[in-house]
């Protein structure tokens, strides 16, 4: 993390010159013992004297003072892991202190700002409930300033759709239809283009990893646009079962439990609620044995990652702001999953049932730090 780096300015600039720390200290009018703690840091020149040891080196007060209030791709991406572990071993208002003390001293480093508005998403349930909008709303605030002032066309983009997911935990629908139908213009699908012109470059490696990249964003969009679909049509049991088939279908062909469990996890969570809807309780227990079953099967630890098909993800996927780590630790996940069962309302009806306890005492021993098998 970048400080202020007066002292290191101010060594270069008077070996520069070629003067002493005392002929500096006669020129500005203090002792050489106050312009020795300068250059150490162990104190900062007055802010009166900022204007007058610019001028004499010839230099603005802000190269003077050389505060760059960034912080590195790489930087951002450890101090979010740092966090997110954090959240899950530390009280919760201690870690959010020490958040917004962060996003205060680098307010105008705006991909930092991006990400600590995430990290608020992604463990704001972990606050009590009678905060947790306060939280969304404070992620929020991130979002539309890294919009509004972030010269950065992509950035502000992604700010605009998390300011739309704010929106929508907020329970403001009509915010998010017009933060999200600006333009009626259909998308261009850069990817062909891209390729198509790697390709013509003899890089034909590249092109194909612009293919596998756009392929691989749009399986995740499209299995959850069909997860949610699932939710929309509930009532309509035809509907449902149809999306069910083409869901799996598309899940089993592009192998999703090993190359997104966390998806998977979620279809099968949305499929087991599902069928106890439908009073069909055999379904919803084998949706949630096929849960526990993959949450239990070494997935963790949780990353982004390629697989035979998709072998050209790696470049990618490293690059990405957060890297390939999941978005929370492994404890917050590991937990939520186990509360994804144990305390969903939809299982109620099964607290007696012993295949749901059975599930249950596997979930919770992943929580603790064993492992069980499939077979177990």
């Amino acid at each position: 993390m970048s400080e202020i780096n007066i002292a290191k300015i101010l060594v270069a600039k008077r070996r520069e010159k070629g003067i002493t720390q005392e002929e500096l200290a006669d020129y500005i009018g203090v002792s050489k013992a106050s312009v020795s703690k300068w250059e150490t840091r162990q104190s900062y020149p007055d802010i009166t004297f900022l204007p007058q040891l610019a001028t004499y080196f010839n230099i603005s007060v802000d190269e003077l003072m050389d505060y760059q209030p960034q912080m590195t791709k790489e930087s951002i991406r450890e101090l979010y892991q740092r966090l997110s572990r954090e959240f899950a071993d530390k009280p919760f208002e201690d870690v959010m202190t020490e958040t917004r003390t962060i996003i205060k001293k680098y307010f105008s480093c705006f991909p930092l700002l991006l990400q600590m508005g995430v990290l608020i998403l992604n463990h704001y349930t972990l606050a009590e409930e009678g905060k947790r909008r306060t939280l969304i709303e404070e992620s929020k605030e991130l979002f539309v300033r890294v919009k509004e002032d972030s010269e950065d066309f992509l950035m502000g983009k992604q700010a605009n759709l998390l300011e739309a997911v704010c929106c929508l935990l907020l329970a403001e629908p009509v915010k998010v239809i017009d933060l999200l139908t600006n333009s009626s213009a259909l998308p261009i699908n850069e990817s062909n283009v891209l390729s198509a012109a790697y390709s013509m470059c003899g890089q034909t490696e590249k092109a194909s990893e612009v293919l596998q990249v756009n392929l691989y964003q749009n399986l995740l969009n499209v299995m959850q646009d069909l997860m949610s679909l699932l939710q929309l049509e509930a009532a309509d049991h035809y509907k449902t079962n149809e999306i069910i088939d083409r869901i799996t279908d598309l899940a089993r062909v592009f192998h999703i439990d090993s190359l997104h469990p966390s998806t998977m996890l979620s279809l099968q969570i949305s499929m087991a609620s599902l069928y106890m809807a439908e009073e069909n309780t055999e379904k919803a227990l084998t949706a949630l044995q096929s849960y526990c079953d993959l949450a239990t099967s070494g997935i963790f630890p949780i990353t982004l990652h390629g697989d035979q098909f998709f072998d050209r993800l790696d470049n990618w996927l490293s690059e990405l702001d957060l890297g390939i780590e999941a978005p929370r630790s492994e404890k917050t996940i590991k937990q939520s999953i186990l509360e994804s069962v144990d305390k969903n309302p939809a299982f109620v009806q099964l607290q007696n049932n012993v295949r749901y306890k059975s599930i249950i005492q596997k979930l919770k021993a992943i929580v603790e730090g064993q492992q069980y098998g499939k077979n177990d």
